[in-house]
């Protein structure tokens, strides 16, 4: 099993030069985003606490793909690094990622990203294993179509 501070330096390191969306595409169109536009405008994806991505949780729902391939990074290490803390932003990854927007999320991401994901996920499901083995093994299928077009 890779350790989870391995597992984290592979994230920060695939992400390290990826662009931020641009301030008008955080969130898709809602009637309230419950802040997570201002929140997350002109901000990169490190840096963030579980506790106010836990907050923020609801950005999972409404971010676009761009944002959420973006601020993904900040996600998964709050979810590997305070768990309990995070809470179920691991369930809105999850359910995110193995929707039928996963697709284009996984598209967004390059070979270290996808790569990154990939040990997020064999991570969770040696942790969690059950209820969301279904949606792994969507998102891994996602990642391995994405890599396969490479």
């Amino acid at each position: 099993m890779t350790q989870h501070t391995d597992i984290i330096t592979m994230i920060r390191s695939a992400w390290a030069g990826a662009a931020p969306p641009l301030p008008g595409n955080i969130s898709g169109p809602t009637d309230d985003d419950e802040g997570v536009a201002s929140y997350f405008t002109n901000k990169p994806w490190q840096g963030h606490s579980a506790a106010t991505l836990r907050r923020l949780g609801f950005a999972l729902t409404v971010f676009t793909d761009e944002a959420f391939a973006y601020y993904l990074p900040a996600y998964l290490i709050a979810d590997i690094e305070e768990p309990e803390v995070s809470d179920t932003n691991a369930a809105g990854i999850l359910s995110r990622l193995s929707s039928f927007q996963g697709p284009a999320v996984v598209a967004r991401l390059n070979t270290s990203q996808r790569s990154a994901l990939r040990a997020y996920i064999a991570f969770f499901l040696e942790r969690d294993f059950g209820p969301y083995d279904d949606k792994c093994a969507r998102i891994l299928r996602f990642i391995d179509n994405a890599d396969a077009h490479v």
